[in-house]
């Protein structure tokens, strides 16, 4: 799908499946097994972002918002920076800041990341479950290398591909789902742009066949201490890449 499919889908569906205002809810906190991906996702932000004493960004970008579920953390983390949050969905941005509320240093940007244009450049990206949504991967680690100061850092979290998993167990992916993008791959793409320090983490974890939270908190918390490997890829539903900008980048 295109990132314009993309967005007409959320500015159709959103208001509909969010009328109340519960979509962070249905989320994260409806049943037990949506609660431990929130618990495994916090918890990868914690130790990968929150726990680094070297970071202390001015700006931030933070890609794909939703309804602020991860906005709300790092600005308790980082009170003395400047966020800003870019979506393709306007209706996404409306969640967000309903959640948010005006703050002073927070801004709320609607516009394609591939085609958009920042006024300046960032310290910080951050994104959470959205790089599976876009259609040109290449052309976004281009455009966060862009808009990256030297020696900026960035933190995002993706989708694990199961597809061979998905396909011995007859189940069929939907075209919505199909963006998702391998490891090694994006691996590969971010340092063929020019990042280095390019690691990848294991984030929420699941046992297929047995849908149980603890379980899946038990082995989430195992795999969280060593990067990705084969074991950790194959029970990996999400993963986490950290990358950065080299300081001395010359055009």
């Amino acid at each position: 799908m295109s990132n314009t499919d993309i967005k007409n889908w959320y500015n159709a569906v959103i208001p509909k499946r969010d009328a109340e205002g519960a979509y962070e809810y249905d989320r994260w906190f409806k049943n037990p097994i949506q609660r431990a991906g929130y618990e495994m996702t916090k918890q990868a932000i914690v130790r990968r972002v929150f726990d680094d004493d070297s970071l202390n960004p001015v700006r931030i970008l933070e890609l794909g918002p939703g309804a602020g579920t991860w906005t709300k953390l790092l600005i308790g983390r980082f009170p003395d920076a400047y966020f800003d949050l870019l979506d393709i969905s306007k209706e996404m941005l409306a969640r967000a800041t309903q959640v948010l509320g005006n703050k002073e240093k927070v801004r709320f940007i609607e516009s394609d990341i591939l085609n958009w244009e920042p006024e300046g450049k960032y310290d910080y990206f951050f994104s959470s479950r959205v790089l599976e949504y876009i259609d040109d991967k290449e052309k976004l680690c281009k455009k966060i290398f862009s808009v990256l100061e030297e020696d900026g850092r960035g933190f995002l979290i993706t989708k694990m591909p199961h597809y061979e998993r998905e396909r011995f167990l007859e189940r069929r992916s939907s075209e919505f789902h199909e963006g998702q993008i391998a490891p090694g791959a994006l691996r590969d793409a971010l340092l063929a742009t020019g990042f280095i320090d390019v690691d990848c983490y294991p984030v929420t974890t699941s046992i297929p066949f047995f849908h149980s939270a603890r379980l899946n908190l038990v082995l989430g918390k195992l795999f969280a201490r060593w990067p990705l490997g084969p074991i950790s890829m194959f029970f990996a539903e999400s993963y986490c890449v950290l990358f950065r900008k080299p300081e001395d980048f010359k055009l």
